[in-house]
């Protein structure tokens, strides 16, 4: 892994994750992945070996929208993205394993979500995504160097020093991150920039161990052919097209069934690979206020530490009774609550799920509550959260 990521905090094996924070990894022995791109007059291809521990990796599209370019990304399961391309010919990915000096600066915009991905939907060139860094906070400048790459074969490699970016610009074939010694030998004479040639170095730079190589990455920036590597040790890769991939919608590909999906139906984007999957829940008629003002009162009681074992199932309060003082620091964490508003209902057997956006002031979680038919409440999990910018 070499991003960081948002992921929900578990107490006692559940969602209870009234709060989220930025979750860190830490684990970083050595430079994962491997980045290199290989161009010349006419041709610009950008290669990408991702090693990390999950074996869960994906591969997704998303659309172009108003403001926004269609764009392929890969990653994992947690639907943050490690890299990717867009529609105009620009990629970019991380090579983690470099800590800098680089402190939170104010001058520096926050923006929501992935900025790497709000990068890559609003940038056409090499020079619009260095233009991006220079406006936009990117936390992972602090231990990561990206690699951005255009369609002219022009590239960047931004990292961070002493608190402020550096930029290495090239148009000739580079690249660097965990095999650097083979990149070392095998771009010095650099060979001729094709997928094959570029499959054959991700296969010389393959990690093994923990943090193993889990699919190997080719964009044709020109063309927008996409070649996955879903067995990064096998010689085949898997050939998509973005333009053609984007006209069917918003979809997703497990990549380690990535040739078997092709010929399945269309996997829709689940909630954390949409673009901001929040804004486009709409509010239903609340014709249970009074299982809202019950909910809203709970909200008030964990934040008072106040829970009372009797709104609970025992099995649930099992769990919740000994973690209250955890409970209320995580709620607490997302600032002053403003609002409760129902986005979801169902009912099975004899339970009932209601779905709520909550808005905090610095945090809006969609939380999940389901209620027995004593209005106790037997399951809470939080199925979506994103901090809010200021």
């Amino acid at each position: 892994m070499k991003r960081l990521t948002l992921g929900w905090r578990k107490s006692l094996g559940l969602k209870l994750a009234l709060a989220l924070g930025l979750a860190v990894s830490l684990i970083d022995p050595v430079r994962a992945c491997t980045i290199f791109v290989l161009t010349d007059a006419s041709r610009a291809l950008f290669f990408n070996n991702e090693d990390w521990s999950n074996p869960a990796s994906r591969l997704w599209f998303v659309p172009a929208g108003e403001g926004f370019m269609g764009c392929a990304y890969v990653g994992f399961d947690n639907g943050w993205a490690q890299g990717g391309v867009n529609t105009a010919g620009l990629a970019f990915d991380w090579v983690t394993g470099f800590p800098a000096d680089w402190p939170a600066n104010p001058g520096l915009k926050p923006v929501r979500g992935n900025p790497s991905q709000r990068m890559l939907e609003t940038c056409s060139t090499v020079n619009e995504a260095i233009a991006f860094y220079w406006k936009y906070w990117e936390p992972d400048f602090a231990r990561s160097r990206i690699l951005v790459a255009d369609r002219t074969g022009a590239s960047a490699i931004i990292s961070a020093q002493a608190g402020r970016l550096q930029v290495e610009r090239s148009t000739g074939c580079r690249g660097f991150g965990y095999g650097q010694a083979a990149l070392d030998r095998l771009l010095a004479r650099p060979p001729e920039p094709t997928v094959a040639n570029g499959l054959g170095i991700l296969r010389e730079t393959l990690q093994t161990g923990e943090f193993a190589t889990k699919y190997s990455s080719v964009y044709d920036l020109k063309t927008g052919d996409l070649f996955i590597a879903p067995v990064p040790t096998r010689a085949d890769a898997v050939k998509l097209n973005l333009a053609a991939e984007l006209a069917r919608g918003p979809h997703y590909y497990e990549m380690p069934r990535l040739q078997e999906q092709l010929a399945e139906a269309l996997r829709p984007l689940p909630p954390n690979m949409q673009r901001f999957y929040l804004d486009n829940l709409k509010p239903l008629p609340d014709a249970e206020p009074l299982v809202t003002a019950h909910l809203r009162a709970l909200g008030v009681d964990i934040l008072g530490g106040t829970m009372r074992e009797s709104d609970y199932t025992p099995e649930l309060w099992q769990k919740l009774g000994p973690a209250q003082k955890q409970v209320q620091e995580e709620m607490k964490a997302l600032g002053h609550f403003q609002s409760l508003t129902l986005v979801g209902r169902t009912t099975e057997g004899p339970l009932r799920s209601y779905l709520y956006l909550q808005d905090f002031s610095d945090a809006r979680v969609l939380q999940r509550y389901v209620l027995d038919p004593d209005n106790k409440v037997a399951q809470i999990g939080t199925d979506y959260f994103e901090a809010k910018v200021k």
